[in-house]
Parts: C-alpha cells; structure tokens; sequence
C-alpha cells in the first residue's frame, strides 16, 4: 500500500506534502495512488501520520485537525485512523525531545494482509515497500534464514510470521506494530510486535427452522457491500472477478451480481486436457446464470519458469509468490489492459469449513514438520484447493453451545499448541545439517518459527492473501477476499460439522441458487500436471543449469550433487515430486535476484 525510506536523523523535521507523497529531509512516504484507495494525513507539533486504506462504502468522512493542533485533536484523529474498517496501512512519526528521548516511528498495519508491508532496517534508515524485491538491494549475500530456508526447501513452506525466510526482510503481519529504531542496539534497531491472539467461538446449534445457507449469504453480501457500495473500493466499472469455476470465486462473483444488478466481469485460466471440459461446463453455468462477460487464458500459454521471462532470468524472484507466476501475470496483465483495476477472488474459502479439533478422533494440531494436503503439490492459481473432508463424516459437535452463546476455544484448540509429532520424509537432498534444523523445531514450532497468533481469519488463508498481494498490485490491480472477512469467518466456526463436512454450506447454496454444476461438481481441477510438464519439458535446461552449481550449496542446505542427479532422474520419469524440485528452483532463482540486485537488476 505504501513505500518509504526514512532516515533516523530526519524524525524530527517537518512532514510536507509532495507530488509523490509526504518527505521530511532526505526521507520520503510514497503511498500508492489507486482508485481502490485513499490516504488521510495529519501533522501536528513534533508529530505526524500518514495512513493509507481501503475505500470503504457507508463510511464517514475523516475530521482532521489543522496543522499543528495540540496532542489531544492530533490523537482522536489517529485512533480514528487506526480503526478503519477495511484495510489499512498507517505510519506515525514523533520527533525526539530535548530530556534525551529519541524520535520514532510506528507501522500499524491493518486487518486483512492485503498489500502488506516488507521492511529492512539498514545503516540509520528504515526502507519499506509492498513489493518485497525492491528491498533486495539492501540484503547481504548472507541473506537465508536457515531455519525457513530449510522448511521451504522440505515442504515448500513459508510460515506466516514476522520473519521471512530471508533473514533481515521484515513482515508487518495483520493487526501488528513495527517500532523503529530500538535505541542504539544494532542487533535489533526495528522491533514488529505481534497483536493478542484471538480467542475463537466454540461449534454452536443451528436454531430450529434456521437457514444456514441463507446466513451465509446474508453475511456475505453485508461484507461485500463494503466495496461493491458507493464510495467502496470496487464501486463502478473498475471491478472484475477472478473466477477459477471452482464453489468458492463462483460464490462472489454470483453475490456481486446479485448485489450491484450488473453482469460481472470475470476472467480465469483454462485447464488443458481432459480437465478442461468439466471446467468449461462450470463457467458456462454461470454466465448463462448471472450474464458474466467471461475472458479466459489458457494456463499452458505461459509455461512455468518460461524460458526468457523474468523469473528464469532472476530478476524479482520472491519465494513464497504464485508458482504459477507466468500464467497468473499474463492474466493479470489481460485484465489491466481491459481497464479493470480491483479484482475479487475466492481467497479463503476452503479454510471456513476446515476441520476444527473436536471434528477429529484425536487433538488436531498444526505440525509444521507435516505437510499440509495443498503442500504436497502445486497451489491453485486461483482459490478452490482440494476439499479436506471431515475425518467423522457428520462431524462431532459435542460439547457445542447455543448459537447465541460466546463460548471461546483456547490457543491449542485453535490448533496452535507445540507438538512433538515426529516430522515426514524430507527429499534427499536436503543436508544434514538441514534436516537437524528442522528436527531440532519439534519440541515448540510456535517459538522456533516465530509464528503469529491466531485470529480470525486462517492462517492458510493470510498466507495466501499475503504472499499473492504483490503480483497484483505489479499489475495495478488491486485485490479483494470477500471470504477472509472476520464476520463470516466467525459464522462458519460456529456451524455444526455436518454443514462443514464437504462444504456442505456453500455447496447447497450454490446448488440454490442455480449453480449445481459448480456446487456438485464431477471432479476437481488440478494444475499440478502443468507443473511437472513444465519442469520436465521446456524449464528442464534452465534448472539443469540452477543445480548444476547452485549458490544454494555455499548455505550449507542441499547436497548439489544428490540435488542434480535426483532432478534428472525424476525429469526422465523417475520417482519425486515436482514440488521438491520447484522449491529448490525458486530458493535458487532467489539468490540470484538478490546478487543481480547488489548490480543494478531488479526487474
């Protein structure tokens, strides 16, 4: 949402207004202008913010004080800020005073995790940005965290957490505070503090005669009114829907047609083979439904790791981004060209009706040392990953209250306890030492992987949600998960297993509302295919290159040879998974960005 570089020696000038954005001294704010967004500023006596946020329809305007109004103006002006409803990004700035006390600045960032804010703090500066590459060129060549490297490289795994896999590259999670600079202590100078956890309701009964999927839909479209409304983010002709035909992008998009009364624009990838038809069937449904002006891609159009393109040159390559980044981008690009500039997407859906600890025979908790089922293979581009089926079937929803009641569950059965599950096979090429890191994690993943708390919102779904923001925003589109809002999240908790078990909400809602071919669907879409023809067939010479004299052996993580060797064995049909292979591509690829950064190259 923003950018900036601020330089510890200027926190006690004066914030003016430029062009661009706000400067004090050699430091600037540069926020992103988009007709998605809006910024409110506000100086004062030593003092400044600047937040940058989501439109949001139905909300009141900002009173701002003058320009150097006392403390207390200058203070509700903040609060009023900082409890913007939709996303947002805020930076606070306070000058030093004469009794010795040091200057600072603060990042609030807001709630969602869309377009979220990477940080290095180098050499008396603070450097931001929503685009992570852009901070390359301050990292050393030093710059993997061994620990999150070593996770990646096993499970193609990026915890979400303050910390990236990239050891000095900072993330303003949702709902946390960054404080720089941390006295004179350069082993720390910016500090991310992380907001309490959310304590989650317990499973509850659906009334008698209640309407679940009604409810759904209900608090669906009141989250969707916040854009789609006057004044919102997506109010206009701006907007368009990513739409994969999968339940979860179809329900948005058939909500904001229902909403706004306008054939939505909805733009997708195409499977090949004999997925393909089934897919097809499912988007026909819904333009024939709500009069979708439909525009599709195919998805081998744009081969992963693409000979030539940016990622295989190393240019920009951020780990834990789309795998289908080629393909993804070209859509993108489609769909700006077309004037569109928000996108809607399905982000989320599969994690409201996710298993909850007491639907399972034995206490569920997360391992990060066990790969997740949509880990083990290549992520959708778009937001429908394979149903996790309720283990009991009807589900168990003993001990459930009242719907009406505000029972809350504690942090382990959010499924964040420690656990000291023994960890999967890793691939063989990882290091010992690589592998003792990870075995070493299992006594406490939480602290070892410095993993945020939980909230309202899966912590699969801000993954996705973060790491996807930035592809978006490259192209001037900004994007929007209607499924990721606290209020249905919190409905879906409190649904019994039976309307989460195979997502029985959604799918009846769908089937409701005309959509069964989408709600009852024959079969799922899997892309994985057009991942491992990809990386067997025209990326082949580029990742023969990439572990032929990888700068992945100097960390200390793979044996390159086994590496190699194992590559091209599973290239010619032996066993492995393209996963393993990918992830060591991109951790490669990324390397290599952060050197060609060092050189002048960064995209």
């Amino acid at each position: 949402m923003l950018r900036f570089c601020v330089r510890r020696d200027d926190l006690g000038h004066v914030w003016r207004p430029t062009a661009r954005g706000w400067s004090a001294g050699r430091s600037h704010v540069t926020p992103l202008r988009h007709p998605s967004l809006e910024e409110v500023a506000c100086g004062g006596r030593g003092r400044f913010f600047l937040s940058i946020r989501e439109r949001c329809a139905g909300a009141p305007k900002s009173e701002l004080p003058e320009a150097n109004a006392p403390e207390a103006p200058w203070g509700r002006a903040l609060a009023a800020a900082l409890a913007w409803p939709l996303q947002s990004m805020t930076v606070v700035v306070r000058a030093g005073n004469d009794g010795g006390r040091p200057g600072t600045l603060d990042v609030h960032a807001g709630p969602w995790g869309t377009g979220s804010l990477y940080a290095v703090a180098k050499g008396g500066e603070l450097h931001a940005d929503w685009d992570p590459s852009r901070l390359y060129p301050l990292l050393g060549g030093d710059c993997l965290d061994p620990l999150r490297a070593a996770a990646y490289l096993a499970w193609s795994d990026a915890p979400y957490s303050r910390r990236t896999l990239l050891r000095d590259l900072w993330l303003f999670t949702v709902g946390s505070r960054g404080t720089w600079p941390m006295g004179d202590d350069p082993a720390q100078p910016l500090r991310v503090t992380y907001p309490p956890p959310v304590r989650l309701p317990r499973v509850g009964r659906v009334a008698p005669g209640g309407d679940v999927p009604d409810a759904f839909w209900r608090t669906l479209g009141a989250s969707m009114r916040r854009w789609v409304g006057p004044g919102g983010a997506a109010d206009g002709d701006l907007a368009a829907y990513e739409v994969s035909g999968g339940l979860d992008s179809s329900l948005v998009a058939a909500c904001a047609a229902t909403l706004t009364g306008r054939p939505p624009r909805t733009y997708g990838l195409t499977m090949p083979g004999a997925q393909r038809a089934g897919q097809r069937l499912r988007r026909a449904e819904l333009i024939d439904r709500f009069g979708a002006v439909d525009t599709t891609r195919e998805l081998t159009a744009d081969p992963l790791l693409a000979p030539g393109g940016a990622r295989a040159r190393a240019r920009g390559v951020v780990p834990w981004e789309e795998c289908y980044h080629e393909s993804v981008g070209a859509l993108f690009a489609t769909a700006a060209a077309d004037g569109v500039r928000s996108l809607f997407t399905g982000f989320g859906g599969d994690e409201l009706c996710a298993p909850h600890p007491q639907d399972l025979r034995a206490p569920h908790h997360r391992d990060l040392c066990a790969p997740r089922p949509h880990d083990l293979r290549a992520p959708h581009p778009h937001d429908d990953p394979p149903v996790r089926e309720n283990t009991t079937g009807a589900g168990n929803t003993t001990g459930a209250g009242n719907t009406t009641e505000a029972e809350n569950t504690t942090e382990a059965e959010n499924g964040r306890a420690a656990t000291s599950t023994p960890p999967t096979p890793v691939p063989q090429h990882l290091s010992r030492t690589a592998q003792q890191l990870l075995h070493d994690t299992l006594t406490d993943q939480v602290s070892a992987f410095d993993l945020a708390p939980p909230g309202h919102v899966a912590e699969s779904a801000l993954e996705s949600v973060t790491s996807g923001s930035a592809l978006y925003l490259r192209h001037g589109i900004w994007p929007i998960h209607p499924l990721c809002t606290p209020e249905l999240a919190r409905l879906c908790r409190r649904l019994p297993g039976k309307w989460r078990s195979g997502r029985t909400v959604q799918r009846d809602l769908l089937t409701g509302l005309g959509l069964r071919t989408i709600g009852r669907p024959d079969g799922t879409d899997d892309f994985s295919p057009a991942m491992v023809t990809a990386l067997r067939g025209p990326a082949r010479p580029l990742l023969t290159d990439l572990f032929g004299a990888p700068l992945l052996a100097d960390t200390g993580l793979v044996d390159p040879r086994v590496l190699l060797s194992r590559y091209l064995t599973w290239a010619d049909g032996g066993p492995g998974h393209e996963m393993e292979f990918y992830s060591a591509a991109i951790l490669e690829l990324t390397l290599r960005s952060v050197e060609a950064s060092g050189q002048g190259h960064t995209s």
